[in-house]
């Protein structure tokens, strides 16, 4: 794969996560981006400053969505942060941001899900915290529907859609107490338990023929693989470093999955970071726990699949500014580039061919693929 730079915009601050989308109808696609002093930047498709908002001063902004909540055709902007307090907007046809609702945690915000969790037909948001709790809230007035509590701060969780049973869906979390809790997503209710002694970082989840495994993993430095039904632990996967992301494909099938570990080498001042040989890796693995390939020395920050002409790829970022577009069948890297800061997040726009990255020096690099 080629691709030709087309421009870089500079910020004076760390830019944490990116999004493309007609924010306001005007039929033009922008770039909205959050940073680490808490503003939302907007950003034209030729690397232009449209518009930017303060939300929370000088406090990081971790998460952003956009979607259509209320389903009137324009999209809601819903940030959650290290404040603990999530905001949801509306943006006008100027780029100005319409307050619709904020929800106050006491803790910064984990993680933002969307799904109609109770089958009311209308979208909730699932939010969970290092306060210790997980809250499901109206998306329309930010009004608690139900809520469970940890014994330590929340990483990460899922809803889970049962294929044979389409109206059942739960969340499944973990935590930093080492727990995967199992709620029944109509109520709440705690389904089942299991506890390790580590801090659980990650979950997901993967079909099999014959059964359904929750696959969790953290400090402890294993994946794991957990009947759903039995709660019983199947298989393990051992790496060098934790476990940092595990993503289930393809939707809605869920038969293979992504694995990548991370180290927190970077963190000895006294080499420079793109001196540091890295021995995180990611790891293919399809249901029958086979390694496909694993790619090492990379140390991801952000990983995404995306599907391009019926063909699956895999976008990563590494913590030393590294870029790769890797076929999923294979493994072999399609795309590289090193920008030398910290990717936090890549996003691909498939009708224009655009690629763009944003980086903790402040920096968003785009780029234009000369077929995709």
């Amino acid at each position: 794969m080629k691709a030709n730079k087309l421009w870089n915009f500079e910020y004076n601050a760390p830019i944490l996560g990116i999004e493309v989308v007609d924010i306001n109808n005007n039929e033009q696609l922008e770039i909205i981006a959050f940073t680490k002093t808490g503003k939302l930047l907007f950003i034209s498709l030729d690397g232009k400053l449209l518009h930017q908002e303060v939300i929370s001063e000088n406090s990081p902004l971790w998460h952003m969505r956009i979607h259509d909540i209320d389903n009137d055709g324009r999209y809601e902007i819903i940030v959650g942060g290290i404040d603990g307090i999530v905001r949801i907007f509306k943006c006008t046809f100027a780029y100005n941001l319409e307050p619709l609702w904020t929800h106050k945690f006491n803790s910064s915000i984990s993680g933002i899900l969307i799904e109609d969790i109770n089958n009311d037909n209308i979208n909730e948001l699932i939010i969970f915290s290092l306060d210790k709790t997980l809250r499901v809230l109206n998306s329309l007035d930010g009004k608690l529907i139900w809520a469970q509590i940890f014994e330590d701060g929340i990483g990460d969780a899922i809803v889970f859609k049962n294929n044979k049973k389409s109206t059942s869906k739960e969340v499944l979390a973990c935590g930093n107490d080492g727990t995967i809790r199992c709620y029944d997503g109509k109520d709440g209710n705690l389904l089942w338990f299991k506890k390790y002694s580590e801090k659980l970082r990650v979950i997901t989840y993967m079909n099999r023929i014959k059964e359904i495994l929750v696959l969790s993993g953290g400090d402890d430095k294993k994946l794991h693989f957990i009947n759903k039904t039995t709660q019983n632990e199947i298989n393990t996967l051992q790496f060098n470093n934790y476990v940092w992301n595990c993503v289930s494909y393809p939707f809605p099938i869920l038969n293979n999955v992504l694995v990548s570990s991370y180290s927190f080498a970077f963190f000895d001042e006294s080499t420079l970071i793109q001196n540091i040989e890295f021995t995180s890796k990611l790891v293919c693995l399809n249901e029958s726990f086979e390694i496909k390939w694993e790619l090492n020395g990379y140390n991801i920050e952000f990983l995404k699949i995306i599907k391009i002409n019926n063909t699956l790829l895999i976008i990563a970022g590494t913590t030393k500014g590294e870029l790769l577009i890797i076929e999923e069948q294979t493994g072999k890297v399609k795309f590289y580039k090193n920008f030398n800061s910290c990717i936090n997040m890549s996003q691909v726009c498939i009708e224009k061919r655009l690629l763009f990255s944003c980086h903790d020096d402040g920096t968003i690099m785009a780029y234009k693929f000369q077929k995709i």
